[in-house]
């Protein structure tokens, strides 16, 4: 059986010839090696994918009561990737790469809509949170604001009412505090 080989972005990416390749792209989520997101996001960019890899600002207070911003990956070892199934392998080989999350042998996805939620989020510059405890809640959708039409959770905690996407792929929600009066039950 022979190959075909594909120059992006001058790497070349092998693959076994006589397979279907599928023509649409989706959100794969892939595991990395600890404190390797950035170099993982440089080189993929750098190849031409579409990476996204949401970052945190915390201030991180040092042993000597210096303060400073440090940016944070919000999903600690995981990096989502805009890319065809048959790329998976390619990138899959990257030494910082540990593999790509399944399900039952399948590739493990996220919606153009999740993703487009968590950047969003991200953007409202409001306090965001990330629980890996899945908390009960009403689902609900949101009918005015930024985040208009998205769906997701809603949790009272304290007095405070928050909104969450979930991922369940990686077991994560990501949550922002937002008013009621902005969201419906479904």
């Amino acid at each position: 059986m022979s190959e075909i080989i594909i120059n992006k972005g001058g790497q070349n990416l092998v693959f076994p010839e006589g397979r279907r390749y599928s023509k649409r792209r989706h959100w794969y989520i892939f595991y990395l090696r600890p404190r390797t997101e950035r170099i993982v996001y440089l080189t993929l960019k750098s190849l031409g994918y579409e990476v996204f890899c949401p970052v945190i600002q915390r201030i991180k207070t040092w042993k000597n009561r210096q303060r400073k911003k440090i940016k944070l990956p919000l999903f600690p070892n995981y990096m989502f990737v805009y890319t065809y199934p048959h790329e998976l392998y390619a990138i899959r080989s990257f030494p910082q790469v540990v593999n790509y999350v399944s399900f039952a042998g399948k590739p493990g996805t996220l919606s153009r809509k999740e993703v487009e939620g968590i950047q969003k989020m991200l953007g409202l510059r409001n306090a965001v949170t990330l629980e890996t405890i899945f908390l009960k809640g009403e689902h609900v959708r949101i009918i005015s604001g930024p985040l208009k039409g998205h769906e997701g959770i809603l949790v009272r905690q304290r007095n405070k009412s928050r909104f969450g996407i979930r991922l369940k792929a990686i077991n994560h929600a990501v949550f922002i505090d937002i008013s009621q009066s902005d969201l419906e039950k479904l």
